[in-house]
């Protein structure tokens, strides 16, 4: 069965309709790339004062995928491994951007990158993407 992408602006990330989601404004600086910030909630806490680490999964996750978008192919995400570098404290913004790095058939590879308040890399993540 196939199940059909659209956009229905409910998207936990960047949905403007989602009353719990984190509404992301998300620009594409060139083709196949894309940045967000984000002042990181308390809520989205882990240990006290430390930013989940599955929080900056998914906002990496997402802006992989819009450099996706931005490429102007629509995709699935595949795989995707990730590395913490340093801890990301709550209350403090975050810049987040996504690339796509190759294309090869209906595979898209890219790479994230979490930068902290002070511009430190905090976080970076790589994925493939499946075509849909």
């Amino acid at each position: 069965m196939e199940i059909p992408i659209e956009n229905d602006r409910f998207c936990f990330c960047c949905g403007p309709d989602n009353p719990h989601g984190l509404h992301l404004a998300i620009a594409y600086p060139a083709k196949g790339m894309a940045e967000a910030s984000l002042v990181v909630d308390p809520r989205y806490a882990g240990w006290k004062g430390i930013t989940h680490g599955g929080l900056l999964s998914t906002v990496l996750d997402e802006l992989m995928a819009h450099a996706c978008i931005s490429y102007g192919v629509k995709t699935v995400t595949a795989e995707m491994t990730i590395r913490f570098l340093k801890a990301v404290l709550v209350g403090t913004p975050v810049r987040i951007t996504g690339a796509v790095t190759a294309e090869r058939g209906r595979v898209v590879n890219t790479e994230g990158k979490l930068y902290d308040a002070e511009g430190a890399l905090a976080a970076e993540a790589t994925a493939r993407f499946v075509k849909v």
